[in-house]
């Protein structure tokens, strides 16, 4: 009786064939559905996040870069600058009226955001493609803790079902929970929008 010699399927194949068949996923990707959001820790128990398409960019600033201006809201922690864009510094937690204080530090953590001035009282999360470059606002928001980013789908977001505090209201979007944690997204347009910001 003659021996076979037939090889194990993954050995015969040629060897693109063979990645196809160990990796399918690399040549048939699955489409990457949702929208990605930074998250922000304000404090242990609170976690925010906020659009990625808003966020220009992460910074580890050091304070001294952050030039104080007298007779600012509290929450206006002086001029920043980057990227050849000079912009102010808002200690978030502040203007969320959370009450926690910034720990010493040479350096801030900056989450650099492009919001726009709201119009006929609509607040959206994603940039139209029509908005007015003039008109855009960047701001620097100086928060505790940078996290990671996260892919939501808009299913995942549902309306608030804890409690929230009221200082939050005008900003929230909703809410989403990932790995056990609840967190709370808000809109940076409607953080642009503060109040206690636009007199400046």
């Amino acid at each position: 009786m003659q021996a076979s010699s037939s090889l194990p399927v993954t050995q015969s194949l040629k060897t693109a064939d063979r990645l196809q068949q160990l990796l399918p996923e690399v040549f048939d990707p699955k489409p990457v559905l949702g929208e990605q959001f930074l998250r922000l820790q304000l404090t242990p128990d609170l976690t925010i996040a906020l659009a990625l398409n808003w966020v220009e960019e992460s910074l580890l600033l050091p304070t001294q870069l952050i030039t104080p201006i007298p007779n600012m809201p509290t929450s206006v922690l002086g001029l920043m600058s980057s990227k050849g864009q000079v912009f102010w510094a808002i200690n978030l937690a502040q203007l969320l009226e959370i009450p926690i204080v910034l720990e010493p530090s040479q350096y801030y953590e900056v989450v650099v955001i492009r919001a726009l001035p709201m119009n006929s009282g609509q607040v959206s999360n994603t940039p139209t493609a029509d908005s007015d470059a003039n008109e855009a606002l960047y701001l620097g928001l100086v928060v505790p803790k940078i996290r990671s980013s996260v892919r939501l789908s808009q299913e995942e977001i549902i309306s608030p079902i804890n409690e929230v505090d009221a200082s939050l209201h005008p900003y929230l979007s909703g809410q989403v929970t990932v790995d056990g944690d609840v967190i709370l997204i808000l809109s940076a347009e409607a953080i642009g929008s503060a109040r206690s910001l636009l007199s400046l």
